[in-house]
């Protein structure tokens, strides 16, 4: 086996690692902005439609207050 075909047998692996790295970035990022967003849009909604969420207008505040990262719903009650 020539020195070129090791090459490529170990860069191969490596890119499909770095590729899906990539790919599990990109989805998160893509939560991140979706979640961001959505706490935004909570406080444009009425306090009519708050409250069709069963939500107050303290706890849509305190949701848009988090920060992006923070995304686990478990933890707060929200489901």
């Amino acid at each position: 086996m020539s020195s070129m075909e090791t090459i490529l047998q170990h860069s191969v692996p490596r890119l499909r690692g770095v590729r899906q790295l990539v790919g599990i970035l990109v989805r998160r990022l893509m939560s991140w902005i979706q979640v961001s967003r959505s706490r935004r849009q909570l406080l444009e909604l009425t306090d009519r439609e708050l409250e069709d969420l069963n939500l107050t207008r303290e706890a849509a505040v305190e949701e848009a207050r988090r920060p992006f990262w923070d995304s686990r719903s478990e933890h707060r009650g929200w489901h």
